[in-house]
């Protein structure tokens, strides 16, 4: 998207609707993960959570509305509350001197 203009095409809808997919597939690992230890390598997660808040922006940024300017802003909030709980989760880790054990 970063190299042309207009309305996005086909191709960037279907690629933004494979990385909604696997940001369901994540959802849908969430009762495991919290059964898990926290530890610094959440933070792998933190990629795919902000790349895709950022195209659903682009997408809307680029012309599309409807059901997809909705959908950005609760992607927006999510990735905001799940990075900003990463980001805590390791200062508490840090704080216990946990963070490189």
């Amino acid at each position: 998207m970063s190299i042309t203009s207009g309305q996005p095409d086909a191709f960037a809808q279907f690629l933004f609707g494979y990385g909604l997919f696997q940001g369901l597939i994540l959802l849908r690992l969430l009762p495991w993960l919290f059964q898990q230890p926290f530890t610094a390598t959440y933070w792998a997660f933190t990629l795919g959570i902000a790349a895709l808040s950022l195209a659903s922006l682009r997408l809307v940024e680029r012309g599309m509305t409807g059901v997809m300017q909705e959908l950005a802003l609760l992607l927006f909030m999510g990735a905001n509350i799940a990075i900003s709980s990463i980001a805590l989760g390791t200062v508490r880790l840090l704080l216990r001197g946990k963070l490189l054990s």
